[in-house]
């Protein structure tokens, strides 16, 4: 890691981080180039510096560096979300992160390396507002607290993500560096990323608001994200995540969490955030994934990576976003089919479930219909009624279902539609097709409650953790009939199995998944048992169909099993580049990744 210079000059910075028109805290004009040791004299000033820090979450580049396939820009919707068995890539590129998704990733992929730079640039940011936050004239006491605990929990978001990817990772606590620290064990670095976590819940305002106003971290941030590494540590533990090789790296070793006082933080801060803070699900729960229902977003979202609805080019391509395909599609703006959901996604809903159809869809080439939703025009994909297979006339040719195109004879087809685009003829729209103005939802009231069962269960309250679990199945049920047929027919005996299905459900490609199957030690064998099987050029009566898996398109079975094959138990943590290894040889490599460097501590 090389030793980072903070530069306040924002206009030199290609930032792609920005917000929606609400979170008005990044609406402002560029600075000219200057240094911390003469930037920090007004709190104008200071309040730029925290900007560039929420900027670093889905940046396309840092000062002289291009990171966009690190950051919620591009690259970490690929990284978050795959490997897992729910999404697969659309090929084998390494140009935009799809590697990540077959398992084919390795230390010389753009994603892993530009997420280590973009994240510890955005971990500098943090520690340049730390340490000259006390020293800015005509700052209040509370201010510079309120300054400091949002920098504070922007620092523990950054660890914490790079944390559950490379495991332990180089402490870096002040912005003077030599950067040639070494990495730190695990244990070491969830003390900073749960300290800094504490004291942002103890000090930030109770408010949707945090000192930045709309968009910034406030109390319940914090607070949730307390009960995301508290439950991730103890299932770590209980569930030996990573036990086979320790031996060979000890730094990611997590013996040292106290699983039943991990259980009790997460359980005290998600009550806190389920009964007292201001936040509901909407009732609509497609408005949390719309361009325009910036204002709904808030109403459940405590955390977003925003972006502006203005701006005549848009920020940046959508691409690389869980949206329907759109290449030719006249005003029905998606992406660019980046993201496949599996059969097992799909199968992981019944057809009575109105998240299946909304998260699984065709693309808009094949048909769309428009859909009016919270006053804005978008595009629903569905399929033609002339489709045929081997002659026979079916709009559904595998599944019962309005907006499925799951076709044997089609290729790419599938989509992980979750996120829409509005019509390109809407007033508010600005920018042209394939670019996008989406905020992607980082901590969502119903992970909340997902989250906030799951501890309540490990604390011995089965019965209130499946209330609470049961509050998602009851926002989308379309009456009383819906809702008792959806918790019959999703029940396990086994909570955990029924938790994990319905946090796949509730949060299908947030970044949730990969992490669920690691942290129970469940993804060996997800991977395993992908089917690969397909089906060319005949009609699949869906009833007869029932679970089975089958593929849509030989092509899909090859990537399929390409994961399958790359897929090794090591690559629950990601390697370290040569790159970071050759500019620091203090840090190690993570056990099963070749390249240059030792492994271990």
């Amino acid at each position: 890691m090389k030793q980072i210079k903070m530069i306040l000059a924002l206009a030199a910075v290609s930032i792609l981080a920005l917000s929606c028109e609400n979170a008005v805290f990044l609406d402002r004009a560029p600075y000219s180039s200057t240094s911390p040791e003469n930037f920090f004299q007004t709190p104008t000033q200071l309040r730029l510096s925290l900007i560039s820090c929420y900027e670093t979450i889905n940046t396309s580049s840092v000062p002289g560096v291009s990171v966009a396939n690190g950051t919620y820009a591009s690259g970490l919707f690929f990284l978050m979300n795959g490997p897992a068995d729910d999404v697969i890539s659309n090929g084998t590129t390494t140009t935009e992160g799809l590697e990540m998704e077959t398992g084919i990733f390795d230390q010389s992929s753009q994603t892993v390396r530009n997420f280590w730079k973009a994240f510890y640039a955005g971990i500098n940011r943090c520690n340049v507002v730390l340490r000259y936050v006390d020293g800015v004239e005509g700052l209040s006491e509370e201010s510079a607290i309120q300054y400091k605990a949002e920098a504070r929990f922007l620092r523990a978001f950054f660890y914490y993500h790079l944390a559950w990817g490379f495991g332990g990772v180089p402490l870096v606590t002040s912005d003077i560096s030599d950067g040639q620290e070494p990495r730190a064990p695990l244990k070491d670095v969830y003390e900073l990323i749960l300290g800094d976590l504490t004291y942002a819940y103890e000090h930030l305002q109770d408010t949707k608001y945090g000192i930045m106003g709309a968009g910034s971290a406030n109390k319940w941030t914090a607070a949730a994200y307390i009960g995301r590494i508290c439950n991730y540590l103890a299932a770590c533990k209980r569930y030996g995540t990573g036990s086979s090789f320790v031996d060979k790296q000890p730094l990611n070793d997590f013996s040292f969490v106290d699983e039943e006082a991990m259980t009790a933080k997460a359980k005290a801060a998600l009550e806190d955030v389920c009964l007292n803070s201001p936040y509901f699900l909407n009732e609509d729960f497609r408005v949390n994934f719309l361009e325009l229902s910036k204002d709904m977003q808030y109403n459940e979202c405590l955390f977003l990576s925003e972006n502006y609805v203005v701006g005549a080019s848009g920020y940046f391509s959508c691409t690389s976003w869980p949206t329907p395909a759109s290449y030719s599609s006249g005003d029905a703006n998606g992406g660019s089919n980046r993201h496949m959901p599996s059969p097992t996604a799909f199968y992981s809903y019944v057809k009575q479930d109105a998240r299946r159809d909304w998260t699984c869809t065709g693309r808009y080439n094949e048909g769309w219909q428009t859909l009016k939703i919270d006053k804005h025009n978008y595009a629903s994909p569905c399929i033609q009624d002339s489709t045929t297979i081997n002659g026979v006339k079916s709009p559904y040719p595998y599944y019962d279902s309005p907006s499925q195109t799951w076709n044997p004879t089609s290729s790419y087809k599938q989509c992980t539609g979750k996120f829409r685009n509005a019509l390109l003829t809407d007033e508010l729209i600005q920018h042209p097709i394939m670019r996008t103005s989406l905020s992607y939802p980082l901590m969502r009231l119903s992970d909340v409650y997902l989250m906030y069962a799951e501890a309540l269960y490990f604390s011995g309250n089965e019965y209130e953790a499946r209330v609470w679990m049961n509050k998602v199945v009851e926002r989308i049920a379309t009456d009383e009939d819906n809702y008792n047929f959806l918790v019959e027919t999703y029940h396990k005996d086994d909570f955990i199995d029924e938790l994990i299905a319905s946090r796949e459900r509730e949060l299908f490609m947030e970044c949730s998944h990969k992490f669920d199957l690691i942290r129970f030690n469940r993804i060996d064998a997800a991977i395993a048992a992908i089917e690969t099987t397909y089906v060319t050029g005949e009609y699949i009566d869906p009833t007869v169909l029932a679970r089975q898996y089958k593929l849509s398109t030989s092509t899909q079975a090859v990537l399929y099993q390409t994961l399958k094959d790359y897929w090794q138990p090591y690559k629950i943590w990601l390697p370290i580049s040569d790159e970071q290894i050759g500019v620091n040889p203090n840090l190690k490599q993570n056990a099963g990744w070749g390249g240059s460097g030792p492994v271990g501590e």
